[in-house]
């Protein structure tokens, strides 16, 4: 059976596995929600009669245990404690969404449009170009880089008073004061406990110091591909390398800076990303299969095609 049929099952069954004073005042309603990357969640949320909280429960890893031979007999029961898990633990705080109480506790998110259709549909964003585009989020008192983040889609936005434009204005203002960028040698990134950030330098590398790859993220590290737009940040990460540099987006949660002068096959540096995406990144996490260009010089970001540069290469005979 596929995702739906087993939820519509699911959602039938599971009253018999639910003490009756609980399910008598309780409406069950399946739910499909598109998630970043056009990832796609399926659950059941459970609404007490009478009540504004309706907690979600998603299902998906009970379809991938049935599908691998599990009794749903035993799903069921498994589903059952997680609802009464969930009814018995603390709610999540309520989010006072005036504006003066939210603008000083947004970030950003970036993503490529072609892989959040769905996810872009619903909500305001920001075209950064080459593909990519900016969403702003709400931080949740009491745990600013985890977990309790809310994503300002339309319905949020308008009941924050503000349109796209103050709304990224000070979604980026927030996010540089709080979660600032950080660029790291990779060597350092994976094996110092003394980690230099380098956009903290006054005095760009010596030559004899480039590496060979950079991490570009933020402080708390998620989400921290954003950082690429934060302000003068490219910039000044081509500054302290002393070059322009390729951008490999290896998560939503950082980018790898790659020094141009290292004479790196483009073609090499896209399926090095490709592969990694297929086989190292969770789907929800990748960035974008495409690897892109910063030129020193012109200040341009440009998405790298691999088979111009190539021809380029065989045109000045290298």
């Amino acid at each position: 059976m596929d995702v739906k049929e087993f939820t519509n099952i699911i959602k039938e069954e599971l009253p018999d596995f639910l003490p009756e004073e609980v399910y008598k005042d309780l409406v069950i309603d399946d739910v499909e929600i598109a998630k970043m990357n056009d990832q796609k969640l399926h659950g059941l949320t459970f609404k007490p009669k009478g009540s504004d909280a309706a907690p979600t429960l998603y299902i998906d890893d009970l379809y991938e245990r049935h599908e691998n031979g599990e009794d749903i007999g035993f799903l069921l029961v498994d589903l059952a404690n997680r609802y009464e898990e969930a009814r018995k633990a603390p709610t999540p705080p309520e989010v006072d969404l005036s504006w003066d109480r939210v603008r000083d506790n947004l970030s950003v998110r970036l993503l490529e449009k072609k892989r959040n259709i769905d996810f872009l549909s619903n909500m305001p964003y920001v075209d950064v170009g080459n593909g990519l585009a900016m969403t702003a989020d709400i931080n949740m008192p009491g745990d600013m880089h985890g977990e309790w983040r809310i994503a300002v889609n339309h319905g949020v936005m308008e009941q924050l008073g503000v349109d796209r434009n103050e709304l990224f204005i000070n979604a980026m203002e927030s996010a540089v004061s709080y979660d600032r960028a950080t660029l790291t040698d990779m060597t350092q990134a994976l094996f110092s406990p003394d980690k230099e950030n380098l956009l903290d330098r006054t005095e760009p590398l010596e030559p004899m110091e480039v590496g060979g790859m950079y991490v570009l993220t933020t402080e708390s590290g998620n989400l921290g591909a954003s950082a690429l737009f934060y302000p003068d940040v490219k910039e000044k990460a081509a500054e302290m390398i002393g070059s322009g540099y390729y951008v490999l987006p290896s998560s939503i949660h950082e980018v790898i800076l790659v020094p141009d002068t290292m004479d790196h096959d483009a073609r090499d540096l896209c399926d090095m990303v490709k592969q990694a995406n297929r086989s190292v990144v969770e789907p929800k996490d990748v960035l974008s299969d495409n690897v892109y260009h910063y030129d020193k010089d012109s200040r341009d970001l440009s998405r790298v095609n691999p088979d111009r540069e190539k021809a380029d290469r065989v045109a000045e005979g290298r």
